[in-house]
C-alpha cells in the first residue's frame, strides 16, 4: 500500500503539473539542451558540489554519528552506504526507501561491537534530521535578511518550518534534558514509556553533544553545497532573477516537501520548484523551474547509478531483498518504526 501511495502521488503530481501548470515539455527540453550545449560549466560545477563533495559531506555527517556508537566506520564506507541507500530511494519502487538497507548494513557491520538495529536506525534518523534541520535554520536566517523576497505564504511556511527545525535540533542536542520533562506529560509520557519507543528514544542519548554538533556542522557544509548547486543549475537554464538569498529560501522548502510520500521525490520536487520559484518577483517561468528540477533529479539518478553499481559489484553492500523487507517490517513494529 505504501508503494501504491508513493507511485500515485508522484504520477498524480506530474500529471497535474503538465496539465494545469503551464509546463511545455518541448520548452523544458530546449532549456536543458541549451544548458548542455552553451553552459556546461555550471552543470559540471553542480555535479562536483552536489554529486561528489555533497556525497562526501553526507558521509562525514553520518560517520560523526555512527562512530560514537562504537563502530569505527570509515568515510569511504559511510559514503558507500549512503550511495547504496540513494539507489534504493531513486531506483526501486519499494515502500521501504533507502533508510532500511543503510540501517541494516550498519547493524550487520557493527553487530559484534554491540550496535543493534535500534541504534543503527536512530543513526539514520538523526542523520536525516542533521541534514534537514540546519537547512531549515539557514533558510530562516535568509528570510530574515530578505523578507521582501518571499510572499506571505512562503514566509509563513518557512518561519514555521525553520522554528521547528531549530527546536528539533535543540531537542536532539539536549535530549537528556528534555526527555524527563516530556515524560511527566500524561499522554506523551505514556507513549515514551512504551518499551519499543523507550528503547528507540534512549538510543539518541548514545551520541552526546560533541558528535551531534559535529554532525550538524557537516549538515551546514552540505547545506552550502546543496544551495550552491541549485543556484548553478538555475544559471545553467537562464534563471537570472533569483539571487543566492532566494535560493536559500527556496531550497529548504523543496527539501521539506520531498518528505511527502513519493518515488525518489518525483512529482513533489517539480511542483515545489514551480510554486516557489514562481512566487519570486519577477517570477521564474514554470518551464525554467521544471528544467532545474529535472537537472537536479538527473544528479540524483547519477548518484543512484553509482550506488547501484556498488550494490551489484560489492558483495559486502548487498542486502537480500526479502531480508530487507522482512526486517524492515520487524523494525517498524519492534522499534517504533524508526527506519521508515
Amino acid at each position: 500500500m505504501r508503494t501504491v501511495l508513493r507511485v500515485s502521488v508522484s504520477v498524480g503530481l506530474l500529471a497535474l503539473l503538465l496539465w494545469q501548470g503551464d509546463v511545455d515539455l518541448s520548452a523544458v527540453g530546449g532549456l536543458i539542451g541549451d544548458a548542455l550545449r552553451e553552459r556546461p560549466a555550471p552543470l559540471l560545477g553542480a555535479l562536483l558540489l552536489y554529486g561528489v563533495l555533497g556525497s562526501l559531506a553526507r558521509g562525514k555527517r553520518w560517520q560523526a554519528l555512527v562512530r560514537p556508537l562504537g563502530y569505527p566506520i570509515s568515510l569511504a564506507r559511510s559514503t558507500e552506504l549512503f550511495l547504496v541507500g540513494t539507489f534504493y530511494n531513486q531506483i526501486l519502487p519499494t515502500g521501504m526507501g533507502g533508510d532500511v538497507p543503510k540501517a541494516l548494513l550498519v547493524a550487520r557491520d557493527g553487530g559484534e561491537l554491540g550496535i543493534g538495529r535500534a541504534r543503527a536506525a536512530s543513526s539514520v534518523l538523526v542523520d536525516r534530521a542533521m541534514g534537514l534541520l540546519p537547512l531549515l535554520a539557514v533558510g530562516l536566517l535568509a528570510l530574515a535578511a530578505a523578507r521582501d523576497r518571499a510572499t506571505p505564504a512562503v514566509a509563513l511556511l518557512l518561519v514555521g518550518a525553520g522554528v521547528a527545525g531549530v527546536l528539533g535540533l535543540a531537542f536532539l542536542v539536549r535530549v537528556g534534558w528534555w526527555l524527563p520533562k516530556l515524560e511527566r506529560l500524561p499522554l506523551v509520557g505514556w507513549v515514551l514509556r512504551r518499551p519499543p519507543v523507550a528503547k528507540f528514544v534512549a538510543s539518541f542519548g548514545a551520541y552526546g553533544g560533541g558528535p551531534l554538533w559535529a554532525s550538524a556542522g557537516w549538515g551546514l557544509v552540505f547545506t552550502a553545497l546543496l544551495v550552491a548547486s541549485n543556484g548553478l543549475l538555475g544559471r545553467a537554464v537562464g534563471i537570472t532573477q533569483a539571487g543566492w538569498l532566494d535560493w536559500l529560501i527556496v531550497v529548504p522548502l523543496v527539501a521539506l516537501s520531498i518528505l511527502l510520500p513519493s518515488i525518489g521525490g518525483w512529482g513533489v520536487r517539480e511542483v515545489s520548484y514551480v510554486a516557489l520559484l514562481g512566487s519570486l518577483s519577477p517570477p521564474v517561468t514554470a518551464d525554467a523551474a521544471t528544467a532545474v528540477s529535472l537537472l537536479f533529479q538527473s544528479l540524483n539518478l547519477l548518484m543512484a547509478l553509482v550506488g547501484g553499481l556498488l550494490y551489484l559489484v560489492r558483495g559486502d553492500v548487498r542486502v537480500d531483498e526479502e531480508t530487507v523487507a522482512a526486517r524492515g517490517e520487524a523494525a517498524g513494529s519492534d522499534e517504533g518504526g524508526a527506519p521508515r
